[in-house]
């Protein structure tokens, strides 16, 4: 889920200006992958260099202890690697969870989420652990076979048999100055300068033609070398700047190498931290925050789905059957013929190279669509996955899961998460002043720019097809409903299979969100910007994907079958819904809109099922009952991580008039 790269040159073959200028592009364009924090190693002839900070390598690159770095002694050959990382298992502002990460000569940067980190501490349970890292066992079992004895290219092998989740890596074996660059999903990319004298290295190939394209000097002595994908892993002479395989490897006569071994010191020039405090979530205290569910099964739904009255622009015939069912119409899917026909096509197309994006949240449909467009269909896609901040460690957990044991590539895109943390907040505490059904869309606005990246991203890699596999019956009229909007598919215009709103139903929508800006002056924040691009992103980019769920029926107990039993799917503590449990924001919306009108977005989602006759009306009830029930857990990580005292927030929640009680 972080960016990691690797920059090894002959010593003088760079200016100090030249190297200094390579570097910093390095580090800036793999933050894309990761702002919360960065690091850089340099080794020399004697010591081992490290740098790391809870800051952005943009950051980074402007203190002077980085400058220090940069004109402290050389090895032999120039050799660094970095990361930039998104922060997940542990805070970053503790200075042992961030990267480069030691043990004994070995130093490592890691890319990827390794899900069975807790079961390999206990299994060697002689080992300590100094940080909350996920990455820390990687090098401990590494440095373990090491000392053993192990090549190096055996102690590698040995030591993925063992890892589940992602895990791409640029390890220093720093006692025989060798390198090695591995991984287990694709996601790591090197090229060799024409002459030999410079390997760069880096976790997407996009990465690394920016870089070529952006140095004058990169680019004359890169212009006509192929950017080659890591397959496994290849490992780099440091001394020679030579490149093996593992095959090749074993043929070298390590009793040469094994005379170079060379204990060196490891300095940190600077790893700063900043303090951090530590939230625990206790379920009595907020049990007085429950929804009283009495008045809320008296609520008078529709007869034939879910709906209840306090449905924004419901109504219902002598019957009781709602104007929602009357006009719905039952989903017709092109075929699995014309799909396969079609992913034959791709396939041929593109002839065994990468062949599309794969729009890859880590949650339930999107996991299985990934799962289906490469074991049913053979496609060779990369997954791609917008970070705003509200992507919880169990949505990431699940995106290495699948990325691992599919072999498929993750292109994580990070917003400035801290900035984008800031703005929910403001959007929160301005909300909770003036509380308003209309502007709940607000606290999400900030996740709209994953269509701008994931069209970005796609003409870069000059792909032509985005593939999505979102759940058709996700309707949610309902938010925009609470705006004044009637849904089209209780219009006249209903016939229109729209995935973004009319244009005239935008700038109604415009027109509310202006008039309650105006209304509460607490809007108006810095996060202005950021909702306007969001709002461009989603109502006026194009959205042209092609959608998996338009040609195959979508069934949620084959999809949660596929992903517990062959990927080990995990999911949330505080639910037995396998819906939205990787989107941190969720649990607290639906708590407003349970608390205040009785219904969240699961009974659109079971409504809808029960029109397609996939459940009962009854097994409808049940579950919409069970799903509703406050995620509080949940919601304390939302809370904490913006910064906004729940209690209050709470209170406030439940002092609006509930629209079900006369």
């Amino acid at each position: 889920m972080c960016g990691i790269w690797g920059f090894f040159c002959e010593r003088g073959w760079y200016t100090a200006e030249e190297k200094k200028r390579i570097l910093c592009d390095l580090m800036i364009l793999s933050q894309s992958r990761g702002k919360e924090a960065s690091g850089i190693t340099k080794m020399t002839d004697n010591k081992v260099l490290t740098i790391k900070m809870p800051k952005p390598a943009s950051k980074l690159i402007k203190e002077n202890s980085f400058k220090q770095l940069l004109f402290e002694n050389h090895f032999n050959n120039e050799v660094y690697i970095g990361h930039s990382r998104l922060a997940t298992n542990g805070s970053q502002y503790r200075p042992e969870n961030n990267q480069p990460i030691l043990s004994g000569d070995i130093v490592t940067v890691h890319n990827g989420i390794i899900v069975n980190d807790r079961e390999l501490w206990e299994k060697y349970k002689d080992w300590e652990a100094k940080s909350e890292l996920d990455s820390e066992i990687f090098v401990k079992l590494l440095d373990d076979k090491y000392q053993q004895g192990y090549t190096i290219e055996k102690a590698v092998e040995e030591t993925y048999s063992e890892l589940d989740g992602m895990a791409s890596t640029i390890t220093l074996f720093t006692d025989i100055e060798f390198a090695a660059l591995c991984t287990n999903n694709g996601s790591l990319y090197y090229a060799v300068g024409e002459k030999g004298k410079t390997i760069i290295a880096a976790s997407e190939k996009m990465t690394l033609r920016k870089m070529i394209n952006k140095n004058w000097n990169l680019k004359k002595e890169f212009e006509k070398q192929t950017i080659h994908q890591v397959i496994n892993s290849i490992f780099i002479d440091l001394k020679k700047m030579d490149i093996y395989s593992p095959e090749e490897l074993q043929c070298l006569k390590w009793d040469e190498y094994a005379k170079i071994k060379k204990r060196r010191f490891h300095k940190y020039i600077e790893s700063s931290c900043f303090t951090e405090k530590n939230i625990y979530y206790n379920p009595q205290r907020y049990s007085i925050f429950d929804v009283d569910i009495e008045p809320i099964r008296k609520l008078k739904r529709c007869t034939k789905c879910l709906l209840p009255e306090t449905m924004p622009f419901i109504q219902f015939d002598d019957k009781n059957i709602c104007n929602y069912c009357k006009t719905y119409k039952r989903q017709t899917y092109i075929g699995e013929d014309k799909l396969r026909q079609w992913a034959e096509k791709l396939k041929k197309h593109y002839k065994g190279r990468t062949d599309s994006i794969v729009a890859f949240s880590g949650g339930r449909d999107s996991s299985y669509g990934l799962h289906y467009f490469v074991k049913e269909l053979g496609l060779k896609p990369i997954a791609y996955s917008y970070d705003w901040g509200m992507v919880t460690d169990l949505a990431r957990r699940n995106q290495s899961r699948m990325c691992s044991k599919l072999g498929v590539e993750f292109i994580p895109v990070s917003a400035n998460i801290s900035k984008k943390r800031s703005h929910i907040k403001k959007n929160v505490e301005a909300w909770l002043k003036k509380p308003d059904l209309g502007m709940i869309p607000l606290f999400m606005a900030g996740d709209k720019h994953y269509f701008y990246y994931a069209n970005k991203i796609k003409k870069e890699y000059q792909l032509d097809n985005i593939l999505l596999a979102s759940n058709p019956y996700e309707k949610t009229h309902f938010k925009s409903g609470f705006c004044g909007i009637e849904p089209a598919i209780l219009r006249s215009d209903k016939d229109l299979e729209l995935e973004q709103l009319p244009v005239r139903d935008i700038l109604k929508m415009g027109k509310y969100y202006v008039e309650q800006f105006l209304g509460n002056r607490d809007y108006i924040n810095s996060s202005l910007i950021d909702t306007a691009g969001a709002a461009c992103s989603y109502y006026i980019i194009p959205h042209q994907y092609f959608r998996l769920f338009h040609y195959i029926p979508w069934e949620e107990r084959r999809i949660n079958q596929v992903l517990i039993e062959e990927y080990d799917w995990e999911k949330a503590k505080d639910t037995e819904s396998t819906w939205r449990i990787g989107d941190g924001t969720a649990p607290f919306y639906n708590y407003i809109y349970y608390t205040v009108c009785g219904f969240t977005e699961n009974d659109t989602l079971r409504s809808n099922q029960i029109r397609e006759g996939m459940i009962t009306r009854e097994e409808g009830l049940e579950l919409i009952y069970r799903d509703n029930k406050p995620r509080f857990e949940s919601m304390k990580w939302y809370f904490d991580t913006i910064h906004v005292p729940m209690e209050d927030a709470l209170k406030v929640i439940n002092q609006i008039k509930k629209q079900y009680e006369v």
